[in-house]
């Protein structure tokens, strides 16, 4: 049984690594690749840039849909766009995605 004083320092300890500022900084991550269609792009985006077609062909959603959820999440900082011609090319810019999306992938291997 845990005592009192172990509780306390734990609490303390949890507080301190995950303060308000923090635990909002992880909801707003987590509830961004919450969403499916947002999860497979920054998946598609960890392994490669794709283009907007491309991201539209790997949702199976709407090309309105895709550039809503490209656009939220540019803005979140998570990817970036750089324009080539008269293409958008999307980029992971988030090293943080990319290693969530490495332990996920570990953590709910195929079976």
């Amino acid at each position: 049984m845990v005592l009192e004083k172990q509780k306390a320092d734990i609490m303390a300890e949890i507080m301190e690594k995950f303060d308000k500022n923090r635990c909002d900084m992880v909801e707003r991550m987590l509830s961004i690749m919450a969403n499916p269609v947002r999860f497979h792009i920054l998946c598609a985006l960890e392994k490669a840039s794709f283009s907007v077609s491309e991201l539209v062909e790997l949702s199976e959603s709407k090309l309105s849909n895709v550039s809503q959820q490209l656009k939220m999440m540019t803005l979140a900082g998570y990817i970036e766009k750089v324009r080539l011609g008269k293409q958008s090319i999307y980029t992971l810019r988030d090293d943080r995605i990319r290693q969530l999306i490495r332990k996920l992938e570990e953590l709910f291997e195929a079976s």
